[in-house]
């Protein structure tokens, strides 16, 4: 009867966990004496860095079973819970000097297995000595990639000691793993005591940290709002200040947006109003873009007006912008009006050019907003496709939507091939707005290769445009 029970299923499972606990130590004599387990601190309401890190040893005596047999097991194992079972099970069994070992040994051995083994090492000696494991971790994974083995052990370190976390954060050299083993620290720190961590994170500059701000701020807001606002008219820093500023008005906007807009109509200071405008401006957009235009049409101060328009069009700009360009008409400004047709022209043309040049084509009462709508769907065009947007210029008349075409060509290919950009700025027929281009892509091209540049421009005769911007 038994031998037509397939292997699966909880019972099989539970057994298999039993076996493997029972074979996995048979010949150990116990925990290596020489490897004390490092102990884990309890979390700090505020954070200094204390901790030193021991190096990883390179040589270990492994008194386990080897891991090429553990492997071998692990290939007869039916599923992934049960590899991962076993892996546990395993990794359990051995000291921290022995799981050093083990997970050296496995870091240069590709594979699914040993993937798997690799995981449940790291977690266990993550246990014992979590500044080893993510040192470890970090050899094999150096950037610190989401779901990747660095965040791994990062995450369950900041769920135990944020604290000491976040200050081994501060040791690591790379801005990249940096900031992410630190925006754990942050998540955690905030989950637990939002209120210590935004004083903490309030105080440091962006370099030092006070970029995760953000992640005090939007806890903190989610809690209790007017704590979150009394704590940030006390911020110093004006770049931590627009952080939390831009992260508390988003969370308020989600729950009461017509608090939030009392918020940025509040501010008096148009550069305090410009990160709360943004992100007022971005939840509104998601939530009715006729409304955000609404509010876009009270916004007197022009700085204020782009910063709402922003964050409306980056929320959009990978979503359904039908509601936006079906309203675009009412923006009352002039000039805000035709920056939004050129920011949606270039990103809907990122995605569909002649989509964006049909809707650009079609505002014909509107002749600033036509002209910035060609500008920037040429843009978007070459982004996506260069050569496509050349030969589409050719098809044009000499006029003003050429001209606006060849801006937005120039404008977003100049970094990618800076001759041919400068061949067509030299087509541009205005001459003010000609040297005017001319004279940003000599600049920007100089810096790549100043040689080339300067024989361009002498050939062409525009040295005096290279040499006036130098």
């Amino acid at each position: 009867m038994w031998k037509n029970q397939p292997r699966s299923g909880p019972w099989w499972k539970a057994g298999l966990a039993l076996a493997v606990l029972c074979v996995a130590g048979c010949g150990r004599s116990g925990p290596g004496k020489d490897a004390p387990p490092e102990s884990t601190p309890a979390p700090q309401p505020s954070i200094t860095p204390k901790l030193s890190f021991r190096p990883v040893e390179s040589r270990i005596e492994s008194k386990g079973r080897p891991v090429a047999e553990v492997l071998a097991d692990m290939a007869l194992a039916n599923g992934d819970e049960a590899k991962a079972a076993l892996a546990a099970a395993y990794s359990a069994r051995l000291s921290r000097d022995e799981l050093v070992r083990s997970i050296r040994d496995l870091q240069a051995q590709p594979g699914s297995s040993q993937e798997v083994v690799l995981r449940a090492m790291l977690k266990q000696l993550a246990t014992q000595a979590p500044s080893v494991a993510l040192q470890l971790a970090l050899e094999k994974d150096p950037q610190a990639a989401n779901d990747g083995l660095a965040a791994m052990v990062a995450e369950q370190w900041a769920s135990a000691d944020y604290a000491g976390l976040y200050d081994y954060s501060r040791t690591l050299t790379s801005d990249r793993p940096k900031y992410r083993v630190g925006g754990y620290a942050a998540f955690a720190w905030a989950s637990s005591d939002p209120a210590a961590a935004f004083q903490y994170f309030s105080g440091l500059s962006m370099q030092d940290g006070g970029g995760f701000i953000g992640i005090a701020a939007s806890e903190l807001a989610r809690r209790d709002p007017n704590a979150a606002l009394e704590a940030l008219d006390k911020i110093q820093n004006e770049q931590v200040w627009d952080r939390a500023a831009g992260k508390i008005t988003e969370i308020i906007a989600q729950r009461a947006p017509e608090q939030a807009i009392a918020l940025l109509f509040d501010q008096d200071d148009p550069k305090a109003a410009a990160p709360i405008a943004n992100a007022l401006g971005s939840v509104m957009a998601e939530a009715s873009a006729a409304e955000g235009i609404g509010v876009l049409n009270r916004l007197e101060d022009p700085r204020v007006a782009y910063s709402f328009l922003f964050g409306m069009l980056g929320k959009l700009r990978d979503g359904d912008v039908s509601e936006f360009a079906a309203n675009f008409s009412q923006i009352k400004n002039e000039n805000v009006r035709a920056m939004a047709a050129r920011s949606l022209a270039r990103d809907v043309a990122r995605q569909d050019p002649g989509e964006a040049l049909a809707w650009a084509a079609t505002l014909t009462g509107d002749e600033q907003s036509r002209r910035m709508a060609f500008q920037g769907a040429a843009s978007g065009y070459a982004a996506n496709d260069p050569q496509a947007a050349a030969r589409w210029f050719e098809t044009l008349p000499q006029g003003v939507e050429r001209e606006s075409a060849i801006y937005g060509f120039v404008e977003q290919y100049q970094w990618r091939q800076p001759a041919e950009s400068a061949n067509w700025a030299l087509k541009i027929a205005d001459a003010e707005a000609r040297n005017r281009f001319l004279s940003s892509v000599l600049a920007n091209w100089s810096r790549r290769d100043a040689d080339a540049a300067r024989t361009w421009a002498t050939q062409t005769g525009n040295l005096q445009l290279l040499q006036t911007r130098n």
